[in-house]
């Protein structure tokens, strides 16, 4: 592969990165907020579900039995605890701590769970993170509807790691980059392929375009040399016995590569203000141009004919 093919496919996948990356990643950006939002309300929901079985088992049993409340709601959050991804779980009866259980042991959570002095809202959500780092949702529920700016003794707390949470939003990310560099990739093959067509219908061999283009200096397309310092065209060594009409329109032709200049451009660029100029002649000087140029000047590869269109300079193979 050639360096100016290379750079082609690298400018095109590099295009295509630049353009998919933003989307992919808003797109992602997207999908992670909903489910941002979605774990959010299952964990309330959690949370609401977990107060209401415990309202409901303290309605069937009598509060002066404090045993065997303990009892039995050690035995419920000690199973709910277990359920994935809560993290710890507490019921609060009239300001009294009366059932606990936590994953991480005690001494990381030891002053995360000390109970507040007084009573807390009837609904309350906070983001926290543990000294290890860990990332939760702390959750309190009233055990009774109250409202939520009414301070209450009787409640439970959950919580619910937001690892699960992490864990997915990272691998939403992580698709949408490879879904961004896939992209980058398919468009920088289509362009390494298409290389040989792009490349011809622009009429142009990357190692064969000219070195320079600017006035005075010598353009070189393989074996062709343009000298417009010296005002002389050379051809495989050999200097090619122009007129002045002639190098003027070669010089024209070659100035834009693969460019299709029509009869009445070249007469205007190449015959300036004279009168009287036709197609005819412009037809003429090409003709004259090609039998010192081309190797098979009926076969023209240099001085290339569009029909309809007019004339463009294609640079010799080397």
């Amino acid at each position: 592969m050639t360096m100016a093919r290379r750079t082609f496919t690298l400018l095109i996948a590099l295009v295509a990165l630049a353009l998919s990356l933003p989307g992919a990643l808003l797109f992602s950006s997207r999908i992670a907020q909903e489910q941002e939002r979605e774990f959010l309300r299952s964990s309330e929901w959690m949370a609401k579900n977990f107060a209401d079985h415990v309202w409901l088992q303290l309605r069937s049993l009598p509060s002066e039995d404090l045993g065997r409340l303990r009892a039995v709601f050690s035995t419920m959050v000690e199973e709910f605890v277990v359920m994935d991804p809560v993290i710890y779980a507490q019921i609060v009866l009239d300001g009294e701590l009366i059932a606990q259980h936590q994953h991480l042991g005690d001494a990381p959570l030891e002053r995360v769970l000390a109970l507040p002095e007084g009573g807390v809202l009837a609904r309350k959500l906070e983001r926290k993170r543990l000294e290890s780092g860990l990332e939760y949702l702390d959750i309190w529920r009233a055990l009774e509807p109250k409202p939520t700016s009414e301070p209450v003794t009787s409640y439970v707390r959950l919580g619910v790691s937001l690892a699960p949470l992490r864990e997915a939003t990272s691998g939403i990310y992580q698709l949408a980059l490879l879904w961004a560099a896939g992209f980058a990739l398919v468009m920088g093959l289509g362009a390494y392929l298409s290389w040989p067509w792009w490349h011809a219908a622009r009429g142009l061999r990357p190692l064969e375009r000219a070195k320079a283009y600017g006035p005075g200096e010598a353009w070189t397309f393989g074996q062709l040399v343009i000298d417009d310092h010296a005002k002389e065209v050379r051809l495989n060594g050999a200097t090619l016995p122009l007129t002045p009409r002639e190098y003027a329109l070669i010089k024209l032709l070659a100035s834009e590569p693969g460019r299709v200049f029509s009869a009445q451009e070249i007469i205007e660029r190449a015959w300036g203000t004279e009168k009287f100029v036709s197609s005819e002649d412009v037809k003429k000087y090409i003709y004259l141009l090609r039998q010192k140029l081309e190797s098979d000047p009926q076969n023209p590869t240099v001085i290339v004919t569009v029909r309809g269109f007019g004339y463009k300079f294609v640079p010799p193979a080397q």
